[in-house]
């Protein structure tokens, strides 16, 4: 990666970036400040001194001039009737009278610098005269560069003018250009040094991020279970952990429904494939049988065309259940369209002459509690449906002539109660988990005349789950068999 990409498009090249960013405007910001207060520090501490040195100096103006004129001498001082004015290198020094008139004092002056404005002056006399004068003032020389001014009125003589010492202001600049300088290089230096530094530290912040990405490189579809450690001791790495770990758990879930799905699925085609094959290779027999000559035969005929209406009454249910498993599946396991109230008392009342000729010789015992209405929403004719399934799997697997089958209404915890038992043959523990499974059959080679194709059970818990409701079963081998279907109750009056 380049230098460019790796600051511009890597996490960590942001980071710096952005890290190194931040600090260097706070270093220009800070060394802003300092330049401002170091300016104003020198050049308060250089006023002071001026006028400090003033001070010292004599407190009559006359000293200004003896018998018309300023007595000068070699060692750069102005001798006056108190003594000998002492003049620092660079300081010009003159005298505004009261009357605006200027007196040049310091012997290497020509003319006045600063340029100052007469306006100036006036407003500086009379600051003066009320004392509001301004420690110094910065102004610019013929040559553009900028000079201290400092004036200053004797209290003993505050009638007459006041003196004006004025110095130039480079040796300050440089100095604080010097100390600007140094900043500058001590702020770089600091920089570099938190470059170096704040790499190692990034490396060994981002290891963590870093072994996420390996991670996730490494997972696919066939690799779903290796997670991500959570106590990396980050915490907005820990919740990334935490969150993929939860999307791939989503996820592997999504795919082993999808994996069960595509393998019911296949199993249903198959299954579907197989049990429409048996009853059309029938029919298609009995026709090449008809067509050999066994149409003659009146008998063969009428047993032939018998058979091969079983077996196309056979198809056409199975087909018929087949479409019905299709629309419980398509309409979300089976959701309600057409939603009643109805009483589920009322509902066994009216099916027990049904239930009685299907039974045939078999005991059939319908029990429900005494003057109560069991009311449900929803679908009557599907749940009519179930217990005719119910009661169908019930005559199947009993006998004839000492089959007993009770079905009992009750309830339980606000929800009704539906138990259909039999004294039949019984199913085997490890067989009832996959009882519910379409096409399945408890004996595989069960002769196809006397048992259905296996979807009648997985039709009665679709339509039970699109209600809301559970169902269970409950079986011992050689003592018999009872389904438990648990249902939402209605209040009477809702």
């Amino acid at each position: 990666m380049s230098i460019k990409k790796y600051f511009l498009h890597s996490l960590r090249g942001q980071l710096i970036t952005t890290t190194l960013i931040i600090i260097a405007i706070l270093f220009l910001l800070i060394g802003i400040l300092q330049y401002a207060f170091m300016r104003d520090f020198l050049y308060e501490n250089r006023a002071d001194a001026i006028h400090s040195q003033i001070m010292g100096w004599p407190p009559n103006p006359a000293f200004l001039k003896q018998n018309g004129e300023l007595t000068r001498h070699r060692d750069d001082s102005a001798r006056t009737p108190n003594g000998p004015i002492m003049f620092q290198p660079g300081m010009e020094v003159s005298y505004i009278n009261s009357d605006g008139s200027i007196t040049i004092i310091s012997d290497d002056q020509d003319e006045l610098s600063p340029i100052i404005t007469s306006e100036d002056y006036a407003q500086i006399l009379e600051a003066s005269k009320s004392r509001q004068l301004k420690k110094y003032y910065i102004y610019a020389d013929s040559e553009g560069a900028d000079k201290m001014v400092v004036f200053h009125r004797n209290n003993a003589n505050r009638e007459n003018g006041i003196l004006q010492v004025s110095i130039e202001l480079r040796s300050l600049h440089k100095q604080l250009y010097t100390q600007l300088t140094i900043y500058i290089v001590a702020a770089f230096v600091a920089l570099l040094t938190g470059l170096l530094m704040l790499l190692p530290s990034l490396r060994k912040t981002l290891n963590p991020l870093t072994n996420v990405i390996d991670v996730v490189e490494r997972t696919n579809a066939g690799n779903l279970s290796e997670k991500l450690p959570v106590n990396q001791k980050q915490y907005e790495i820990d919740q990334l952990s935490l969150a993929y770990n939860n999307m791939l758990e989503r996820i592997d879930h999504a795919f082993e429904l999808e994996r069960q799905s595509n393998d019911r699925m296949r199993q249903f085609i198959a299954d579907a494939s197989h049990e429409l094959r048996t009853p059309i290779t029938s029919i298609f027999g009995f026709i090449e049988v008809l067509q050999r000559g066994a149409m003659n035969n009146k008998t063969h005929l009428v047993s032939s065309l018998k058979t091969m209406e079983q077996e196309s009454k056979r198809m056409t249910m199975l087909v018929e259940n087949l479409l019905q498993l299709a629309k419980l599946d398509i309409t979300n396991e089976a959701s309600i369209h057409s939603v009643d109230k109805f009483s589920l008392t009322q509902l066994l009342d009216s099916m027990k002459m049904q239930l009685e000729m299907m039974a045939n010789d078999r005991k059939l015992t319908i029990t429900t509690i005494p003057n109560s209405n069991f009311y449900l929403e929803g679908n009557k004719n599907q749940i009519k449906q179930v217990i005719l399934n119910l009661v169908q799997n019930a005559i199947q697997h009993t006998d004839a002539r000492s089959g007993e089958i009770t079905i009992a209404l009750t309830e339980l915890d606000n929800q009704v109660k539906l138990t259909i038992t039999d004294n039949g043959i019984g199913i085997s523990k490890e067989h009832l988990p996959q009882l519910f499974q379409r096409f399945f059959r408890v004996d595989q080679a069960r002769s196809r005349a006397s048992g259905g194709a296996g979807l009648g059970l997985s039709i009665s818990k679709s339509i039970i789950d699109g209600h809301k409701g559970t169902i269970d079963v409950i079986s011992e081998i050689g003592i018999g068999t009872s389904f438990i279907i648990l249902l939402p109750k209605l209040e009477a009056n809702e």
